[in-house]
């Protein structure tokens, strides 16, 4: 039978309600502007997309363990035939908070590898993302099959027979995946300074987009608040109470590395909403609708936005750009130019496209990348 929140159990609904809310509504404004203004839903959408899928799950859970006794003391809680089922809802919230968690860094590490050039970047992002998702799972398994059978774990307090390990292992282990998680979420928001600064852009645009980056890390804020309330995961007697700070900053951390993650790609649709709204100028600079191409046949590694031709003959329009090794060459170092260059294509000529895609150019000219503009594939 459920009972009335009571004691902290109102902080847990409120705080699980307010992300619930707040992902909802940040993954179905990512949805709406990959698939309908960037019409491009890539993996880390559908990464991002299947961590809010858990996280709903987890809300969902920890919601109906308010209503079990999350965040009472244990001798409040009546009948007392209640606490084994909050024991069992807590229980089923921590593997799907890991899954989601999996997924979101998964979604922000696909996110940053694809605007990566050089290959020391990605090997830093594979090394972070493979030690990250490696030790969750590790984390996983060990939360599943910490008691033998697993439902000992609520059942223990009402005669149940089996087998849990000692509680000082699964705070260790808590402790440890939380300084994983946390180092990869700095090393997440690190990379995209070192991505974008040597771009040609203004110093003020440099900051924005490496802002926009780096918001999908936020969630480590979270992680490290929620270290010091790790050693209540070893209070037997009051366990529901005592581990509620566990559950608030678990979910916030979801919540914001959701959230985070999401904005971070919803500038496109910031600039259609301000250019509709009459506060941002329509004109080729806030066209939102680019379509992709590679010059060499492989559209992995492009890069979206506005480049501006040094060439006189051509208007600043909307082309897209390979990655900096498109022609097997690096960054120029005089600071003007990317040391690259890049076919003009116009998004109109469906016969440029596929003549693009074979590797020649129909407009029979190359211009040098001297600034980019705006970059809307983020």
């Amino acid at each position: 039978m459920a009972i009335a929140p009571a004691g902290r159990g109102f902080e847990v609904l409120g705080v699980y309600g307010l992300f619930l809310a707040l992902t909802t509504l940040t993954v179905g404004l990512r949805a709406y502007c990959r698939l309908r203004i960037q019409k491009a839903f890539g993996w880390d959408d559908w990464f991002a997309t299947l961590s809010w899928v858990f996280f709903v799950l987890h809300a969902s859970f920890a919601i109906t363990g308010v209503h079990h006794g999350t965040g009472q003391h244990a001798w409040n809680i009546q009948p007392p035939s209640v606490l084994p089922v909050g024991l069992k809802f807590w229980w089923l919230c921590e593997p799907v908070y890991v899954l989601s968690n999996m997924a979101i860094k998964a979604s922000i590490a696909i996110m940053l590898m694809r605007l990566s050039v050089r290959r020391s970047h990605k090997i830093i992002l594979y090394v972070t993302i493979i030690i990250t998702e490696i030790y969750s799972a590790f984390f996983f398994f060990l939360f599943i099959f910490q008691c033998i059978p697993s439902k000992y774990f609520w059942t223990r307090y009402t005669g149940g027979s089996g087998s849990c390990l000692d509680t000082s292992i699964v705070v260790a282990a808590t402790y440890g995946y939380s300084a994983i998680t946390c180092a990869g979420d700095i090393i997440f928001s690190i990379l995209p300074v070192l991505l974008v600064w040597s771009l040609q852009m203004g110093r003020k645009e440099k900051v924005a987009v490496i802002l926009i980056l780096a918001m999908g890390a936020i969630a480590s804020v979270a992680t490290i608040i929620r270290i010091p309330y790790v050693h209540t995961l070893a209070d037997k007697d009051d366990f529901l109470y005592a581990t509620t700070d566990i559950a608030i900053w678990s979910c916030s951390e979801t919540g914001l590395g959701i959230t985070a993650a999401c904005c971070a790609v919803l500038r496109p649709l910031f600039r259609k909403t301000l250019v509709a709204t009459g506060f941002l100028s329509s004109g080729p600079m806030s066209r939102m609708d680019t379509p992709t191409f590679a010059s060499q046949g492989n559209t992995k590694n492009t890069r979206r936005g506005y480049k501006r031709s040094s060439s006189s003959e051509w208007p600043e329009e909307e082309v897209t750009l390979q990655s900096l090794k498109a022609h097997g060459q690096k960054p120029g170092k005089d600071g003007k130019g990317f040391g690259t260059t890049a076919s003009v294509w116009h998004p109109d000529d469906e016969e440029a496209e596929r003549d693009a895609q074979a590797g020649t150019s129909p407009l029979g000219a190359e211009i040098m990348v001297t600034r980019t503009r705006d970059v809307t594939r983020i």
